[in-house]
């Protein structure tokens, strides 16, 4: 199929590449409802089992940098092809293994598989969409991707209690063999132009080195960074507050993201809509102010001594509303002046993105205190790294 038979825009291109993407969400979300039972199946500690998640996002993290420059270098069909088959053989043998260190192997391989999905389908937005065109299509994914949060852990959910949390894998390995099949048969190469040197290591780091001289992409993937550091300071702190200190059972907690879900799915809608006539500048700064913005109402709600559910979950459903309103304009802006190392492009984004997270989570889960302050504390810093990247690298014309 030759490339200019490929539109991104199509409803089943855009299905695609958005499960693509959400392979990350799936394979970390899927199976937390079994995590107890896991422990006993397998002799060890939720602790240890805990470590598969933990294994998963940081393979996830460090092999972005090594997919990108190979997309690079070989094309995106072949690296795609590839990589679910590692996510789907990797999930085959999570099924099957035998003990807690053999799973914790395992996830790191489903980990880099899944990570492929993500970084090709990001460069092959880029490859096939220009400007505001791109934006839209990162929102569509986007609004799709924000409901796996609220979905992924109920299916997992069933399918433990039908058949077994082994099932949970079995239907990771079953979603790889299909999207391997759909990919084959209708993503044609789409890259401009393959990088012979790509995956040698000093013109990898010349890369990176040319997308961190690079003001524009900077303040992009540090924007993301800081909203990604809000989401996880909230998913971990959260529980915490809500269960422990406000009483919510797990049920309930569980109710209570719906209320994310809305602000996310309000926000993406939005920024459906508007991308194509204010462009990605203006959206990506409207954003930004939204994110600091929900960031001063969590830290001051606390500060004023009040604790309530309403001002946890108030501001987080701002947050994402901001969030959806910014991302997919950020995410396009980010990849935009890089069209023959869009796969570098895409995976330094994403580490940041990842490694922006992880820092914001250990900060909430180590700072001893009140959970409730600190939540906000590393929120606020968060929501004002991704304002300042904004306002002062990104130019201030429209794009």
């Amino acid at each position: 199929m030759p490339p200019s038979t490929f539109r991104a825009t199509d409803p089943g291109s855009i299905a695609l590449l958005t499960f693509m993407v959400a392979l990350n969400q799936m394979s970390m979300g899927l199976y937390l409802p079994s995590m107890p039972t896991m422990a006993e199946s397998l002799g060890t500690t939720v602790g240890q089992v805990q470590l598969t998640l933990t294994m998963f996002v940081a393979g996830f993290a460090v092999s972005q940098l090594v997919w990108g420059p190979v997309t690079d270098r070989f094309g995106r069909r072949p690296t795609l092809l590839i990589g679910l088959a590692v996510f789907t053989a990797a999930g085959a043998a999570c099924a099957m293994a035998e003990t807690v260190e053999q799973l914790i192997a395992f996830r790191f391989f489903q980990a880099i598989g899944a990570c492929a999905g993500q970084v090709v389908s990001r460069s092959v937005v880029r490859d096939t969409t220009e400007g505001a065109e791109s934006a839209k299509v990162m929102s569509y994914i986007a609004l799709a991707m924000s409901l796996s949060p609220a979905i992924t852990p109920s299916i997992g959910g069933q399918l433990h209690a039908f058949f077994g949390w082994r099932s949970n894998f079995v239907l990771l390995a079953v979603v790889g063999l299909v999207l391997a099949a759909i990919a084959a048969a209708r993503l044609p190469e789409t890259t401009r132009g393959k990088v012979p040197d790509a995956i040698q290591l000093v013109p990898m780091l010349r890369n990176y080195g040319r997308l961190l001289r690079d003001r524009s992409y900077l303040g992009y993937i540090l924007t993301i960074g800081g909203m990604f550091g809000c989401l996880m300071a909230y998913q971990t702190g959260s529980p915490f507050v809500l269960m422990t200190e406000l009483g919510w059972s797990p049920q309930a907690y569980g109710l209570l993201i719906l209320f994310n879900v809305f602000g996310f799915l309000s926000g993406s809608l939005t920024a459906a809509r508007l991308a194509p006539r204010l462009g990605i500048r203006r959206m990506v700064r409207a954003s930004s102010i939204v994110v600091l913005a929900s960031g001063a109402l969590l830290l001051a709600i606390p500060l004023a001594g009040h604790l309530s559910t309403v001002g946890v979950i108030a501001p987080m459903t701002l947050f994402l509303f901001g969030m959806g309103i910014g991302i997919p304009s950020a995410m396009a802006g980010s990849l935009q002046g890089f069209p023959y190392i869009a796969g570098s492009a895409s995976a330094l984004m994403g580490f940041t993105q990842m490694g922006t997270a992880v820092l914001a989570s250990l900060a909430v889960s180590r700072i001893e205190g009140d959970h409730h302050l600190i939540m906000g504390v590393v929120f606020f810093a968060c929501g004002l790294l991704c304002f300042l990247s904004q306002e002062i690298l990104l130019p201030k014309r429209a794009v």
